[in-house]
């Protein structure tokens, strides 16, 4: 009895040891293991993935109601443009032929009516290409998923994109001028009357006129240079516009896109060619 006793006395001791001297190194472990992790904060983690090789590739998302809410209401600003520029151009039809007018305000009115019919047709045009663009989204055939609604946009629909954009910034910088122009004429701030006192109060709301939108027509065009994202300027966008359009035009051998080409060079000429018939007609008023 005593030796079985010394016996499971000896075990029972031994196993204590042994549990004794595994316990510390699993505690030893699990701290080292929680003073690891703790040591790594969220911001290191991207770090680490880095200098291990493993990138973490950005998330795609669907942007098929981003494309949708674009294109959709889009039309809304320019619509109001469209229905406004409309109506602007028929306004002073009969102070065309009115032969008190001086020559600056035949030009200031010249101004107004082509800074109207531009309005009215770039802003037709924004709303014409953003339904066929919103019907073309409802059709469904294109990849909706990207990193940004931007580069999806960019992506599947980037001449309707573009040409939306581009029509509806500058129909809004010409219906500004439009405005301007019309201030001037309507209010005949440009006439000089025999009163001196009257005429220079004119003068300066003129003045006041132009700064004030100009001061608006800038601020408005330096923000939009800042936020184009793939072209410095408005000119830039307007150049690759030009190329797609040409591309499609004469690469794809659209027929109809080829005659809109053409009657667009010929209203370019004949601006041009109106435009220095007045600059002679300047010229000849000088010199007499």
């Amino acid at each position: 009895m005593k030796a079985s006793t010394s016996i499971v006395f000896l075990l029972s001791c031994s196993t204590r040891a042994a549990s004794g001297f595994q316990l510390p190194k699993a505690t030893t472990a699990a701290n080292s293991a929680s003073k690891l992790s703790m040591s790594i904060s969220p911001s290191s983690i991207g770090g680490l993935l880095v200098r291990g090789g493993a990138v973490a590739e950005p998330a795609l998302q669907n942007f098929y109601g981003d494309a949708l809410g674009y294109f959709g209401g889009i039309r809304i600003p320019a619509s109001f443009l469209a229905g406004s520029s409309l109506a602007a151009m028929f306004v002073f039809k009969t102070k065309t032929n009115d032969g008190e007018l001086s020559t600056l305000e035949r030009r200031v009115l010249g101004f107004y009516h082509f800074n109207s019919l531009l309005a009215f047709l770039l802003s037709l045009n924004t709303i014409a290409s953003a339904t066929i663009a919103h019907t073309a989204v409802l059709h469904g055939r294109f990849n909706k998923m990207a990193e940004t609604a931007y580069m999806m946009m960019k992506r599947e629909f980037e001449y309707e994109f573009v040409t939306v954009r581009w029509s509806f910034l500058c129909s809004l910088f010409c219906f500004l001028g439009m405005i301007a122009s019309r201030l001037l004429i309507e209010f005949d701030l440009l006439k000089k009357d025999t009163n001196g006192g009257d005429s220079k109060n004119k003068k300066e709301i003129a003045l006041l006129v132009v700064c004030s939108l100009g001061a608006l027509a800038t601020h408005l065009l330096s923000y939009v240079n800042q936020n184009l994202w793939c072209w410095q300027s408005l000119i830039g966008m307007t150049i690759y516009l030009g190329k797609m359009i040409a591309t499609r035009a004469f690469v794809e051998a659209r027929p109809l896109q080829i005659v809109s080409v053409g009657l667009t060079a010929a209203s370019a000429f004949y601006i041009a060619k109106i435009g220095l018939r007045e600059l002679k007609g300047k010229a000849g008023d000088v010199a007499s």
